[in-house]
């Protein structure tokens, strides 16, 4: 997968949260759509591409941001996070 801004949105509601998490399915589907047609693109914008839920407590707010967080690929920032905390050391 390439590297890619992955957003994770929680507002408040009225009577608890809507949580709103990457669509890691279509995420993978689109770039895989853009590399059949390798029409160039220098990168595929992921953005609208999310799937929101209703939570009532902030514990079921952190199961679902866990989940997300567990199906981003660590590859995606591993590296780059090692480079940005071991520069100017």
């Amino acid at each position: 997968m390439h590297l890619n801004d992955y957003v994770i949105r929680i507002k408040t509601l009225e009577n608890g949260f809507m949580v709103e998490v990457p669509d890691m399915e279509a995420i993978k589907k689109k770039y895989k759509d853009a590399e059949k047609q390798k029409n160039g693109m220098s990168s595929v914008y992921t953005g609208d591409l999310t799937e929101s839920y209703a939570a009532k407590s902030v514990a079921e707010v952190l199961k679902l941001v866990k989940a997300a967080l567990s199906q981003i690929p660590e590859s995606d920032y591993a590296a780059a996070f090692e480079e940005a905390t071991t520069k100017g050391t």
